[in-house]
């Protein structure tokens, strides 16, 4: 589970390099959220993972509000790979590597909005 503070800098850690095929693998992260009342489209990223031990874990930051503007609540957060030196958009062609749980929270935004 990632769990996410909004407008703060975020450190999470996650396991991803064991199931990939590629070589220094882009890290696309697709959130969706849970509570979609308003048909709210999926959110991108590309993570940069700064692990000095990414054969055991990686290490990710994310700004919210900077890098990607959540609303409060849950999403479910899928990783795609994609080959070194690519700036993929959305998922298509790429390889899912993990799945899960995401929590946003913070004050302002309702999962009403």
């Amino acid at each position: 589970m990632i769990y996410i503070n909004k407008d703060t800098s975020n450190v999470f850690v996650l396991t991803l390099t064991e199931e990939a095929t590629e070589v220094n693998p882009v890290w696309l992260f697709k959130f969706t959220w849970e509570t979609d009342v308003n048909d709210v489209a999926p959110l991108y990223w590309i993570g940069t993972d700064t692990s000095l031990y990414d054969y055991r874990y990686n290490y990710f930051t994310l700004v919210e509000g900077t890098d990607v503007t959540f609303r409060i609540g849950q999403y479910k957060y899928e990783v795609y790979e994609s080959p070194e030196g690519s700036s993929p958009t959305d998922e298509t062609g790429l390889t899912l590597i993990e799945e899960g749980r995401m929590v946003v929270n913070g004050t302002g935004t309702t999962i009403y909005d």
